[in-house]
């Protein structure tokens, strides 16, 4: 019996419809059984990417001559083009078998000229089109045969080709700055940056390297759409994503969203969760860069978060910087004032530190003022965001300076007469708001005050104890904060209940607890994980649960004003009062346990700093030293007593690899190690495979780390193949396979890129070709330093794995099995006589 032929379009059209009702959406295919009026108040809330029809539980075919009945659970939900493909089929291949017997009837004429969009919520149905193409579902296997013969024929084709496309693999930086000072990068591999979500892949390993968790969604249209990173509930509801231009050493937001983001190697992108103001949505740029990747942004600053994945925390006086081995100063600034109480703040390549001479900012590299500010002076330690530097004065007033050049942003009065001190908390800038405590000397409330930070206005205030130095730590929306008390007017020196540790909600300042304390709360406090960890002048450092506020343990450590860090489950803490002996603890964060105490030389009264295994204070004893302690052991890694002798109550503050100290001769010292690179040679991204007579370039850079470094020579040696035939910028000379740049002087934060270009020479099968890159140079005052080298490499296919000719063949094969498929199916076409 001879088989029946059947038209192309019943075979191709429902299985074109058949396939694309197979592309995968983010919302599956599903229907409810509820009664139709709950189905109407649902289908309002559907997705605006999503298409939904609802044919009648009953429905009779259009065509008195194919009768067939069917049932449909209502409201089934498809995506939208897959529903008006199929329509569409249904359409042609309807009208098709009409035209051809002269017979197409109104209805069908009408509904297959109405717009799909109206028509395919009350008729289009995939059973229908199973049944019109031809012998129940004969067409459409058939169909979806012939496709996938050829699909597998061109997947075949595309398989064979040597080397079609070679993973290339690339080595990014991805900083994560998490909006409230705390800040963590990651150094992500990416396998194959070409590959689908390779750049949100390396997002999300870099995210889980430290514990982060990242929320966000998936759309159609968008891709992936990030809402928040470490679980900081920022109040824009949505992350900024940067991409570093190398060119203008800036981050720019990316063009693009991150499914759509490739990356080349050497690249670095950040996401900043306080990108975007959340009432005007006006754009801030994170602090930290490639060129300069641990700042310290403030008092209690967060480099790297308690370097715990499991222990998310705040204001733990970490910096993920390296720190110097010695007590080797780098250099020493006197800034002519009697004493020197707050801590630095680095960024940008300065240095800030409040004096009672004003705010001044310094070259972190050589020490020298770049600017200052004399009427911003006092006891507050200085913060930095968004370009800008946020600091309390002792005129009673917040200051917002530009951090290039000291001049004001905006100030806000928050005590109308102080006395002396006047604001000595120092601030926490978390998304849209500074958190600062006020010290009200007269004996009366101080308070804890929210500013907005784009314009200084007050959000909201909280009436409590005076806030004597703490510094507010900010987590998951909770403000908490250590309560000297009411300052006693008679004694001139103590402090009357209530003092402890509050928590206050960040967003209106109402209270959740407040916990007290034997004695004042002068320290900031740590949050991490479910505890509060706070010293009191009482000697005991506690342990407060975060969800109510009671306590979980307390050590007697002597503890005083001075703020501690935590490193994973170990908090250190100083001790000692005015004119008394001191002492540094190592408590475990869990239960309280002491692990081992060194005795320095005085009271530690300054704040510890933890960095590269080490923990960092002063001593406020007529002799003070700077200490650095080994973080594991306790034992003493170094000490430095400045010149002249003095007191030292202002912190140290560790960023790029130096320790900045204070102290209360007037000075401000750096300390970093002697023969530590001042300079970093590395090589700039390259392509990562090249084919024969390709025009390729190899670039390096060049860059001073502090300070300035002079009689700067680079040598680029090309391996034998590779000829040179131009350089960028122009190369002091060319001898033989060396190309040789004289720099001279290169000063800190500044680098230099040098680019050699090279044509790729013809070889018999892949060949790696690598250059080699040699620094030397010296300090400023003409000391030469080891030289430093680093290597370049690129690989060049064989001439006969060129590729683009097995893909024009491959795109050739696959229509020509295409046009004969066609053309056999139109051979086989029924054609029916006209009546």
């Amino acid at each position: 019996m001879k088989s029946p032929t059947v038209s192309p379009r019943s075979i191709l059209l429902p299985a074109i419809a058949a396939v694309t009702s197979m592309i995968d959406s983010p919302f599956d295919a599903r229907s409810t059984k509820s009664r139709r009026s709950r189905n109407r108040s649902w289908s309002t809330r559907i997705p605006s990417n999503v298409g939904r029809y609802s044919p009648s539980v009953t429905w009779t075919s259009p065509s008195s001559s194919m009768p067939r009945r069917y049932s449909e659970t209502p409201w089934t939900v498809i995506p939208k083009a897959s529903a008006i493909v199929r329509w569409t089929a249904w359409c042609r291949i309807e009208i098709s078998k009409r035209m051809r017997s002269r017979v197409v009837s109104p209805r069908l004429r009408r509904s297959c000229t109405d717009s799909p969009v109206n028509v395919l919520y009350s008729q289009v149905d995939w059973n229908y089109i199973k049944f019109t193409g031809g012998g129940h579902t004969v067409g459409l296997r058939r169909g979806i045969r012939w496709l996938a013969l050829a699909a597998g024929i061109i997947a075949v084709t595309s398989v064979l080709v040597p080397g079609a496309r070679a993973q290339q693999s690339a080595d990014v930086d991805i900083l994560f700055d998490l909006g409230d000072g705390s800040f963590y990068w990651s150094h992500v591999t990416i396998p194959d940056r070409l590959a689908v979500n390779a750049s949100w892949n390396a997002t999300l390993e870099g995210a889980n390297a430290h514990g982060l968790i990242v929320s966000y969604s998936w759309s159609a249209t968008y891709r992936i759409a990030v809402h928040d990173i470490g679980d900081r509930r920022g109040p824009s509801g949505f992350p900024g994503l940067f991409v570093w231009n190398r060119t203008a050493r800036a981050w720019e937001f990316s063009t693009v969203g991150i499914s759509w983001l490739v990356l080349s190697d050497g690249d670095a992108i950040a996401w900043g969760n306080a990108a975007f103001d959340s009432v005007t949505f006006a754009a801030r740029t994170p602090v930290p860069t490639p060129l300069l990747p641990y700042p310290a942004l403030g008092f209690r600053g967060d480099g790297i978060g308690a370097d715990s994945p499991a222990l998310q925390a705040g204001g733990t006086g970490t910096s993920g910087s390296g720190a110097p081995n010695g007590a080797t100063v780098l250099w020493d600034r006197n800034l002519q004032t009697r004493e020197i109480v707050s801590t630095p703040a680095i960024a940008f390549g300065s240095l800030y530190v409040e004096t009672f001479r004003g705010l001044f900012a310094l070259d972190a590299g050589t020490g020298g003022v770049q600017w200052q500010n004399p009427i911003v002076k006092g006891f507050s330690s200085p913060a930095v965001f968004d370009g800008s530097v946020i600091v309390g004065a002792s005129n009673g007033r917040v200051y917002r300076l530009s951090a290039s050049n000291g001049t004001e942003v905006w100030n806000t009065t928050l005590i109308a007469q102080p006395k002396f001190s006047g604001i000595t908390s120092s601030p926490r800038v978390a998304f849209d708001w500074v958190y600062v405590g006020t010290f009200n000397e007269s004996g009366g409330p101080g308070e804890v005050v929210s500013l907005w930070v784009s314009n200084g206005t007050i959000a909201w205030r909280h009436p409590t104890g005076s806030v004597h130095f703490s510094s507010p730590a900010v987590l998951r929306g909770i403000v908490y904060v250590g309560v000297m008390g009411d300052y006693n007017t008679t004694t001139n020196v103590t402090f009357d209940p209530p003092y402890g540790v509050e928590a206050l909600s960040a967003s209106n300042g109402t209270r959740r607890w407040f916990f007290p304390t034997g004695g004042p709360v002068a320290a900031s406090p740590i949050v991490s994980g479910s505890i509060v960890i706070a010293p009191s002048r009482d000697g005991n450092v506690y342990g407060i649960h975060l969800s109510n506020g009671t306590e979980a343990w307390r050590a007697d450590v002597g503890a005083g004003i001075s703020s501690p860090a935590l490193v994973r489950d170990t908090i250190f803490v100083g001790g000692g009062n005015l004119l008394g002996p001191g002492r540094v603890t190592a408590v475990n964060r869990t239960t309280g346990g002491i692990l081992w105490t060194y005795v320095p030389n005085g009271p530690v009264q300054s704040s510890i700093t933890y960095a590269d295994g080490k923990v960092f204070f002063s001593t406020n004893t007529d002799h003070g030293r700077v200490y650095a302690l080994n973080a594991s052991s306790g034992r003493l890694v170094w000490s430095y007593e400045p010149t002249p002798a003095e007191y030292i109550l202002g912190s140290p503050a560790v960023s790029e690899g130096a320790v900045y100290a204070p102290s209360d001769n007037g000075h401000v010292y750096a300390f970093r190690d002697r023969g530590a690179p001042l300079a970093t040679l590395a090589p700039a991204a390259g392509p990562p495979k090249l084919r024969p007579g390709d025009n390729a370039s190899v670039g390096f850079i060049v860059r001073a780390n502090l300070g300035t470094i002079s009689n700067a020579v680079l040598n680029v040696t090309l391996p034998p193949g590779l000829h040179a035939t131009l350089a960028e910028p122009a190369a002091t000379r060319i001898v033989g396979q060396t190309v040789q740049w004289e720099i001279g002087t290169l000063t800190f934060p500044n680098q230099s890129v040098f680019i050699v270009h090279f044509l790729a020479p013809l070889v018999s099968g892949d060949t790696d070709f690598v250059l080699n890159a040699r620094l030397t140079y010296a300090d400023n005052d003409g000391t030469s330093y080891p030289a430093l080298t680093a290597t370049s490499s690129v690989r060049i296919s064989g001439a006969g794995e060129s590729y683009s000719g097995w893909a024009a063949a491959s795109i050739v094969i696959a229509a020509i099995v295409m046009i004969a498929l066609f053309i056999i199916l139109r051979r086989r076409r029924r054609r029916v006589p006209p009546p």
